[in-house]
């Protein structure tokens, strides 16, 4: 065989094993934000919006619909008074709220979104290719 050839495979071989390859979770760090993104894995490769899937709730305006079905209770004393209305008003000693059907309808919306510095978890696609971006993630 050709030595060069030889020289060429052992090439291929040794850059291969210097790409690290990820499995499972990875902890990013978020270099730009977006619309511009971009996330740093180990400060060697940097994944911009075209290598990320990016889940909706960590970016400013998501909306979410809800509903809520519960029970709410009030008890205080001492609640302050009502505004003097022509030639009179009430103190008022205590307010009780018994409610024992309270339903509510309504959206949230997240009015944050990635930050730079901020950490993140990424799964790699199979081909590590492309990233999922699920979370921000917090250092206690």
């Amino acid at each position: 065989m050709d030595k060069s050839i030889i020289e060429l495979a052992r090439f291929f071989k040794d850059s291969a094993k210097s790409v690290p390859t990820f499995e499972g979770f990875i902890v990013g760090k978020v270099i730009s934000p977006p619309p511009a993104i971009q996330i740093s894995i180990d400060e060697a490769i940097i994944l911009d919006k075209s290598h990320l899937v990016i889940a909706a709730h960590v970016l400013n305006d998501y909306e979410r619909k809800f509903e809520i079905e519960g029970e709410f209770q009030f008890t205080a004393t001492d609640c302050g008074s009502t505004s003097a209305n022509s030639s009179h008003s009430h103190s008022i000693e205590s307010l009780n709220v018994d409610s024992k059907s309270l339903k509510a309808k309504g959206k949230l919306k997240w009015t944050d979104t990635l930050k730079k510095d901020e950490l993140v978890i990424l799964v790699p696609a199979g081909n590590q290719q492309m990233y999922i971006l699920i979370d921000k993630a917090a250092e206690l």
